[in-house]
This record gives structure tokens, sequence and C-alpha cells, in this order.
């Protein structure tokens, strides 16, 4: 309970500040018995204004609504003293919108999560230079990449159809199972010295080549 400091009497005080000073006990003692503050009692509070249904900061750029209306009402705002344009948003019906985010174990460490308003870039960290990204326009596409050491080392993206883009070598394998490649047209390649057989260490090029010699010393013994 707050502690009660009762307003000083002097022989000079008049009967209107006499009554004043009543009013001000009324309410004091109210408070303290209620144990609470409502919007009879207090208008501003640490900086914020209040009303009857809101609390929010002098310039209206924080705050906090208990307003009820037919829509899915804000009841938690901060950003911009235009509600509408405020960077963070809470609604009654649980949706969050922000501008900007980062989830991480302790402020500024790894991993984390983080989105940010420059390139509209949403990313997994695993430290500073090896993360996931989605970047919503990759030459006007969407694209997952794939960043370590800094160094984007893979991308799947949308420019030439379906794209999967390694820097350097892509290594796909099926653990105990098989890999099916299975196109309404064609697979293409740029040649058949593209396929390699790693035990011989022949491509299938290679392979054809020497077909086509064994066939050409039958036909020319």
């Amino acid at each position: 309970m707050g502690m009660f400091q009762a307003p000083q009497v002097v022989a000079q005080t008049t009967h209107d500040q006499l009554l004043d000073l009543f009013a001000r006990v009324v309410k004091e003692l109210e408070f303290i018995v209620n144990g609470a503050i409502d919007s009879k009692n207090v208008r501003e509070i640490g900086g914020y204004n209040v009303n009857k249904t809101e609390l929010q900061s002098k310039d209206g750029a924080v705050g906090l609504s208990s307003a009820r209306t037919d829509e899915d009402d804000l009841r938690i705002w901060a950003g911009d003293p235009d509600r509408a344009k405020a960077a963070f948003k809470v609604f009654e019906s649980g949706l969050v919108t922000l501008t900007k985010f980062l989830l991480s174990s302790t402020d500024g460490s790894y991993p984390r999560l983080e989105m940010g308003s420059n390139g509209n870039l949403f990313a997994a960290y695993y430290n500073e230079g090896s993360y996931i990204s989605i970047q919503p326009d990759y030459a006007q596409g969407p694209s997952l990449n794939f960043t370590s050491n800094g160094t984007v080392q893979g991308r799947i993206n949308t420019i030439l159809g379906f794209e999967i883009l390694a820097i350097g070598t892509m290594n796909i394998q099926a653990a105990g199972g098989s890999i099916s490649l299975n196109p309404t047209e064609t697979v293409d390649l740029a040649s058949w010295s593209k396929l390699k057989n790693k035990s011989k260490n022949k491509t299938l090029q290679d392979e054809l080549n020497e077909i086509n010699i064994r066939l050409n010393s039958l036909e020319n013994p």
C-alpha cells in the first residue's frame, strides 16, 4: 500500500483552498484503499497519456488499446502515430505484423532467425557467414540461397523454369533407395562426355568411341 502524505493546512488557507485540499485527500484515500489506478483518477503516467480505452505515448507512436468494434481490433502498436503505418502491430485475433524481426537465444548471438526490410530477406543463421535465406526478388523471381563462409554455394530459383544451381560440386544421394527421373519430354545434356562411370573412369562418350572403333575394325578387317 502507498504512503499517504496529508496536505499542509495553515492559517492563511482559504475556504476554496480547503475544498480543493479535501477533494485531493478523498481521491488519494480512494486510490490507496482500493489499490488501483483507473481513468477517473489518472490522465498521464510515465510519459503515457491515459483514457478509458487507451494508454499511449504523448506522440502516439506507441500504445495499447482496449476499444472494441466489429472489426479485428488493434491492441498494441509501435513505430508511428499513424497506426496503419506502425512497424509493429498486434490485433485482437492474434495477428502480428512487423517490418523487421530477430529471434535469437541472446541479443546479437547465433543461431538466429532474422527478417529485414533491406532486400526483403528472411534468413536462418548458423553464424554471420553461414545461413539459408529466402530472397523474394532474385532477377524478378524468388530464390532460396545457401551461403557458407559469406559465399553463396547453392541456389534454388525460377529464372529458367525451376533451377537448382550449385557453385562448385553438387552431390545428390539417395541413401537406401534409387533416383528416378521422369520428365515429360527429355533429360538434356551438353554432351555424352558429361556422363561418367567413376569406377572405370570413363565417360559415356569414351565408351561410345570405343564401340565405334570396334565396329569400324569389323567392317574394315
